[in-house]
């Protein structure tokens, strides 16, 4: 029988060893009585003879149970003991459950971003891969692309992506009273499933006819796409919708639980279709550094062999693939786990915040502690009468840390409450590049570490009181008056008050440092006034556009339009916001010295600097004269000038594709990227 059948018939069990220690017991007494005793001299003389209460607890302990009964028995006491005193149970357990509650709040954040692994087939096998100038990533150009994925052999699929933000109309063929709806989407190469590892749930994946220049149209949808607009209709595949003027023929839909990391916004995809002749027309935007190229390993390799190997490559030009100054590859290539590359700006953040909320909670605990120390002075006497009655020190310590666990439990349950409710403030309040956002939920990995945590807060807040109480002579317990006790306690509480005041100085200056480095960093210059700025994206769609008159027409009125707008000061309109972090700007430039140089590219409308509070430094801005019949005239920036043109005159120059007029002082990558190019 095993214990747990033995635990489930203890009643029983407990009846037939009363039974059988009776019939002893009045055999012995009838015994006694048969010599001629008196009966209740007899009955006195038998008790003492067989020790029924003894045997008992021997037979008990036979069972193998004695332990859980004992352990239940504590837990009943221990529930007893805290009703009775509600006052302190309320304040150890609210003061638990604010550090349980914080710390797993944070860390259902933090564990599927920094610790799961991603949800990919294999996720360690796949890579980023950047290009490098002056030891800063930067985004790779198509032609890279097609040149790493013609040379390299240790990838099982290569692949490059970008933004695309079509606009659908109607449902299946333009048709149907669905309105217009523009959504995040991604313009990709061939092999970019592949390389993920997902395969599609509806239809099939994209396949290289489908990539080719000027090829089909198709699309494959997100699974929420196709629930929410088509209704989950499964005959979508292979029917026609229209995105920005184009029938484009549904291939596939993407499976429910797919979690795209690289863009987590994005609900349908399409082939990319870049030109591959264009490979000797360096004005092409195939030659744009916008794009974000991801790979998978093939098995066994690492990715120190595939840095290896891109770099030797970058380092051995070949005929068939000419690469101009702003792509040589001269600095080589970036090689990063997919799993790093998504945690890169975030992890030394969460990591922070982590370790505060920990030290919050290791405060917590030393409160409780402190409180359960002062309890037990308080009780001292009743552990001494219990040791006098027979209770063992480690059935005393084991009742004080059935009491801790007990009041940990509880901080633990309050605590739970207290991380829902903290979750959802962190979702409302993160940042807007948080990755994973939708895999950060309270589910079972939060609640084995809540368990975890809440069983070793217990164990840590009880052990020690737990250990001071028991320990110590009886009389002194019961007098409640020796020094020698009272002294050792004073110590341990004292001690633990500089624990406290040590955590709680730690997390006290690096609060302080981060508030001083959030001044300092509102304090830098950013080359452009950012008070009373709003931004929009305006894009245009469809056929009616193809024109580049239309475009510049349709601009102009958005423009006049915006500028009109009540307590609209000045509008302009650009290519690329400041700080925003975006490289599609990236293309080459050629100086009349025939020395090319990576530089941050993109367009303006006139009034484009005065809108922005930009200043300038030398010559002029753009005006309404700078048309397409005038000769191109450009700004730059005054990093740029130092750089290139060191103790001259910039605006005497030239460069490729156009003149330089100005100078201006502006970022355009971040405060923490160094000087923009």
């Amino acid at each position: 029988m095993t214990w747990w059948h033995r635990l489930s018939r203890r009643d029983q069990m407990e009846e037939q060893l009363e039974k059988e220690m009776r019939f002893h017991l009045d055999q012995q007494t009838a015994d006694l009585v048969a010599r001629g005793q008196d009966p209740k001299e007899a009955r006195r003389q038998a008790r003492l003879a067989l020790g029924p209460e003894q045997v008992k607890e021997d037979c008990r302990d036979a069972r193998g149970t004695r332990w859980i009964e004992d352990l239940w028995q504590d837990f009943r006491y221990a529930v007893r003991t805290l009703r009775q005193r509600a006052g302190f149970t309320a304040v150890g357990a609210l003061t638990l459950a604010l550090g349980i509650g914080a710390s797993t709040a944070i860390f259902s954040v933090v564990n599927p971003i920094l610790f799961e692994t991603l949800p990919y087939p294999h996720a360690g096998r796949i890579a980023m891969i950047w290009d490098s100038f002056q030891g800063v990533r930067c985004d790779v150009t198509f032609h890279t692309y097609r040149e790493l994925a013609a040379r390299s052999r240790d990838f099982d699929a290569l692949a490059v992506m970008e933004a695309w933000q079509p606009t659908l109309i109607g449902r299946f063929g333009g048709t149907g009273a669905a309105p217009p709806e523009r959504f995040d989407g991604q313009s990709v190469s061939s092999g970019y499933f592949r390389a993920l590892g997902v395969a599609s749930a509806l239809g099939r994946d994209f396949q290289p006819d489908d990539d080719r220049f000027r090829g089909p149209h198709v699309a494959i949808l997100s699974d929420a796409l196709w629930r929410r607009r088509f209704g989950g209709d499964s005959a979508v595949v292979g029917r026609q919708i229209t995105l920005d003027g184009d029938l484009y023929t549904v291939i596939g839909v993407m499976p429910r639980g797919f979690e795209n990391v690289l863009s987590p916004a994005a609900q349908i995809w399409a082939p990319m279709q870049y030109d591959a002749r264009s490979a000797g027309n360096y004005e092409s935007q195939e030659w744009g550094h916008h794009l974000h190229m991801v790979g998978r390993l093939r098995p066994g390799v690492g990715a120190d062999q595939a840095r290896r190997e891109l770099n030797a490559i970058a380092c051995a030009k070949v005929a068939d693939f000419p690469r101009p100054p702003f792509a040589s590859l001269e600095h080589g290539l970036i090689v990063d786990s997919l799993q790093d590359q998504i945690t890169r700006g975030v992890r030394p953040v969460l990591l922070a915040v982590l370790g505060a909320v920990m030290l919050v909670l290791a405060i917590a605990c030393v409160n409780v502690t402190n409180l359960l120390l002062a309890r037990g002075a308080q009780r001292r006497g009743e552990f001494a009468m219990r040791a006098a009655l027979g209770a063992a020190r480690s059935r005393l310590i084991r009742q004080m840390i059935a009491e801790s666990l007990l009041l940990a439990g509880l901080g633990g349950i309050l605590g739970m409450v207290v991380a829902e409710f903290g979750v959802e403030a962190l979702l409302a309040l993160r940042p807007s590049g948080l990755p994973r956002v939708g895999a950060i939920a309270v589910d079972g990995a939060v609640f084995a570490f809540a368990f975890g945590i809440t069983t070793l807060v217990g164990l840590l807040v009880g052990l020690m009181p737990a250990l001071l109480a028991s320990r110590g002579d009886l009389a002194s317990g019961i007098q409640q008056g020796s020094r020698r006790t009272a002294g050792g306690r004073q110590w341990t509480r004292r001690t633990l008050v500089v624990v406290e005041v040590v955590f709680a100085s730690v997390l006290l200056v690096s609060a302080g440092l981060l508030v001083r480095s959030i001044q300092r960093l509102f304090a830098a210059a950013p080359g452009f006034d950012s008070a009373h700025l709003l931004t929009m994206q305006v894009q245009v769609s469809g056929h009616g556009y193809d024109d580049d008159s239309a475009k510049i027409r349709y601009f102009i009125q958005a423009l006049e339009a915006v500028r009109h707008v009540p307590g609209v000061a000045a509008a302009a309109f650009t290519s690329l916001l400041p700080l925003s972090g975006d490289q599609y700007g990236m293309y080459g430039t050629q100086f009349e010295d025939g020395n090319g140089y990576d530089a941050f590219r993109y367009a303006t409308t006139p009034g484009y600097c005065q809108t922005m509070g930009i200043a300038l430094r030398r010559g002029r801005l753009l005006d309404g004269h700078d048309t397409s019949a005038a000769p191109r005239a450009v700004l730059i920036s005054e990093s740029l000038a130092k750089r290139q043109f060191p103790g001259q005159d910039p605006t005497r120059g030239r460069m490729q594709p156009a003149w330089r007029h100005a100078i201006v002082d502006l970022r355009y990558d971040g405060f923490g990227s160094g000087e923009p190019p």
